[in-house]
């Protein structure tokens, strides 16, 4: 057996994301959420779509051969279906399909509605808007190419230009290849049998299942020839808001816009034109839980022609008026220390793997208040849109994370790649009044003036000054340790003296800084006990956790820590590894969402952690 190990895999996958990696620029626009209302309309595309899957690693047979200019489900033998949104991987028994790397199509006919042909007055464009696809998607439009996108986990949309009384054929061709200048990494290895065949390898630079395809909702955007593109709103504890507006198009003659503030049903605010600003006195405040009540205000943003005052188009965004300051190495919200208890997570469950699921999201977030928890970190990519607006709704509050996690190799390609998922990010999730801060990459191998350099830029594009270190390009400082665990298995008495010193240290070289623990945690297997307990049981797992928030609490107490978050909130699926058994176990709750003992331990300690905030600061309003 003969094992090759490719860094650069010459196939056709790697030259068109490559073509893409080297342009000079990158196109990064803000997209609003899908929202229908009284002008704008919105289809949904999920349901059944024809999937057909290439050979693992093949060169683009699809491509080559024009596959969307052909109807797959006619053409192909091993035409199937498959839901959307969904990965792929798990949706049968067949290894080829879990483990496959490299192309996938998805397929289906779509019908311009009678009602939107007939409209000619005010006829709409039609743009095709994806959620998410994992990783690498080449969009098609009756058989022609209308646009490609790099990246998973973040929105994307195409205008369409579609035929009236007949079927448009719409198709993805969706490529889920990792190697060293993607985001996320990973290795790409083959294996060369003796019988002749080969075995195509995929070994992500990440701990959780590399899953694939479309993972969240596919919708058809009909919007006005002129059209609301982008809302940027800015309001801070003190009642000041301001906003500005983004038309699709340049225009001689600027359309009127009208801007209407409400809470609840009261206006509060009326404005005009692209930007402005007010201050709305006694503004009910955005708080986190415990701190008081999450208050959200609606923006209406209505654009009127000048000429005859025709409404042209409308959207509503949420927002809350709440600020985020840094005080003495402390995080501040409205001017109110934070204290951060919660959990790094995923959007990670059975049969659909990272498929977006409503009835999980909400079960995911009921069961994160049942826990007493108060935060979370998008670990270690943007979750679902839906799911930062529950968060505002909540009171939860949010550090966003883009999809960097396990980063090895720094150059200016890959960087220019790192910018444009941040650009992005921050473009969808910036008027969100629960998200607090952005996390740039997860772990990556710091290794010297390379990737000081790397991180210099990017941190840059987003107003962040860089000085002598690494860690002072950052506002806050934030530490995975597994003390117990990954250091120091089984020496549970050692964790006190061991975690003390580090964070100390942190502190009294960042003392500006405010330091958060992103990641603590044992592996405990369901249903395995043992006295005295031992590594991977449900009683070591609950040993770990006292014996670390022990130290936290006292941390806390000093002023020297501003937030805790488990890892993880449930257990999730890996990629296949003698350390995993099957997938990863730190999470507090089973896959399926059954409590552990760690479960009733961490609700019992947020409980506390709830009250405490609670108690402090009706105290301090009093």
């Amino acid at each position: 057996m003969e094992i090759i190990y490719t860094k650069i895999f010459k196939n056709i996958f790697y030259n068109i994301v490559a073509s893409l990696l080297f342009q000079t620029n990158y196109f990064s626009f803000a997209i609003l959420f899908g929202q229908q209302n009284e002008i704008r309309l919105l289809e949904s595309l999920d349901g059944l779509w024809t999937f057909v899957r290439e050979p693992a690693n093949s060169e683009g047979i699809g491509i080559i051969n024009n596959w969307a200019e052909m109807d797959l489900s006619f053409e192909f033998e091993n035409a199937t279906k498959i839901p959307v949104p969904a990965a792929y991987n798990d949706l049968s028994f067949e290894r080829d399909q879990q483990n496959h790397v490299g192309w996938v199509w998805y397929q289906r006919l779509y019908w311009l509605p009678s009602t939107l042909i007939n409209n000619q007055k005010n006829r709409l464009r039609s743009f095709l808007h994806f959620g998410s696809v994992q990783y690498f998607a080449i969009v098609y439009l009756n058989g022609k190419e209308i646009g490609r996108h790099v990246g998973g986990h973040l929105p994307f949309q195409f205008e369409l230009e579609l035929i009236q009384n007949f079927p448009n054929l719409i198709t993805i061709a969706v490529n889920n290849t990792l190697s060293s200048y993607t985001i996320p990494p990973g290795e790409f290895n083959i294996i060369n049998l003796s019988s002749g065949n080969k075995i195509i390898q995929q070994t992500p630079n990440f701990d959780f299942f590399n899953y694939a395809g479309v993972l969240r909702p596919i919708q058809i955007w009909h919007l006005p020839q002129i059209f609301i593109n982008d809302i940027k709103l800015i309001a801070d504890c003190y009642g000041n808001l301001s906003y500005s507006i983004e038309i699709n198009e340049e225009l001689q003659i600027l359309p009127k816009i009208i801007v209407t503030i409400f809470y609840g049903n009261k206006i509060v605010a009326l404005m005009e034109g692209l930007s402005n600003k007010t201050k709305i006195e006694k503004a009910n405040l955005w708080w986190p839980r415990g701190m008081g009540k999450p208050n959200l205000y609606i923006a209406e943003v209505k654009l009127f022609s000048e000429n005859n005052g025709i409404l042209l188009d409308v959207y509503r965004e949420t927002f809350g008026f709440r600020s985020v300051s840094i005080e003495d190495g402390l995080i501040l919200i409205n001017n109110k220390h934070f204290y951060c208890f919660g959990f790094g997570m995923h959007e990670d469950f059975e049969v659909h793997g990272r498929g977006f699921d409503r009835s999980v999201m909400i079960k995911d977030l009921n069961i994160f208040e049942w826990l007493n928890a108060n935060c979370y970190r998008t670990s270690h990519y943007p979750y679902s849109e839906e799911r930062a607006y529950e968060a505002d709704r909540r009171g939860i509050v949010v550090i966003t994370e883009v999809p960097a996690v396990g980063l090895r190799n720094f150059d200016k390609s890959l960087a220019k790649l790192h910018a444009k998922m941040i650009t992005e990010m921050i473009n969808r999730d910036k008027n969100h009044p629960s998200v607090i801060a952005w996390s740039l990459a997860n772990e990556p191998l710091i290794k010297g003036d390379a990737s000081f350099e790397y991180f210099r830029p990017i941190t840059a594009v987003f107003g962040y000054l860089s000085y002598r270190k690494i860690f002072n390009l950052f506002d806050i400082i934030c530490l995975n340790r597994y003390y117990g665990w990954y250091h120091g298995l089984g020496l549970i008495d050692a964790i006190k003296d061991s975690l003390l010193k580090e964070l100390n240290d942190f502190r009294s070289q960042f003392p500006s800084k405010p330091i958060y623990m992103t990641e603590y945690g044992a592996e405990a297997i369901p249903g395995l006990h043992e006295m005295p307990s031992a590594p991977f049981t449900e009683q070591y797992q609950v040993e770990i956790i006292q014996k670390t928030t022990q130290v936290f609490e006292e941390l806390r107490l000093a002023g020297h820590l501003s937030g805790e978050m488990l890892w993880n909130f449930a257990d999730f699926m890996t990629a296949p590894s003698t350390s995993r058994v099957v997938g990863n176990h730190k999470g507090v709750l089973t896959r399926d969402r059954k409590p552990k003992m760690a479960a009733h331990f961490i609700k019992r300690r947020y409980g506390y952690l709830l009250n405490e905030q609670k108690r402090l600061f009706f105290k301090n309003e009093l």
